[in-house]
């Protein structure tokens, strides 16, 4: 395919239009900002164009992290299911309150803090899913105090 001055092309869903070149590259220009593109950033919008695509840098996947906790937790239980009421959501939270320990975080000293950093912010998205799932905002202090209520109901 072959582009000329004039035509509008489309780039990760956004119509710009060429409006010139400059040294081997075309002068694409969109709201009044204008960009060089390369003849090779030229093939790939031709190529994107034609599979329906965009190009440039792809989108974060989004990751279940409670599905992922679930799979984990059937080896072991293979009656293990995601939270349905309160109080099984509230057991999610607790485990979670303990893995942010510090202790826990960083595996007592045994991985580097941006390695722990990596794990906390996974914990914390975590943390996000399970207060979607329940409707509501749940604080470390409430889930720790329904814990160490469970516990003394437990132990009395």
């Amino acid at each position: 395919m072959k582009f000329e001055i004039g035509e509008n092309v489309l780039l990760n869903g956004k119509t710009y239009k060429i409006i010139g070149t400059i040294k081997r590259s075309f002068l694409l220009e969109k709201d009044g900002k204008k960009y060089k593109a390369t003849a090779k950033m030229m093939g790939k919008i031709q190529d994107q164009n034609k599979a329906g695509i965009g190009v440039g840098r792809k989108k974060r996947q989004s990751i279940d992290y409670m599905a992922k906790r679930l799979a984990w937790k059937r080896i072991f239980d293979k009656d293990a299911k995601l939270p349905v009421t309160e109080e099984e959501h509230m057991e999610w939270f607790s485990t979670l309150c303990n893995e942010l320990s510090p202790e826990n975080l960083h595996c007592d000293g045994e991985i580097s803090h941006s390695a722990a950093m990596k794990k906390a912010r996974q914990i914390r998205a975590e943390w996000k899913q399970i207060e979607k799932s329940l409707g509501r905002k749940v604080s470390e202090d409430e889930a720790e105090s329904w814990w160490i209520k469970k516990f003394h109901e437990r132990n009395h």
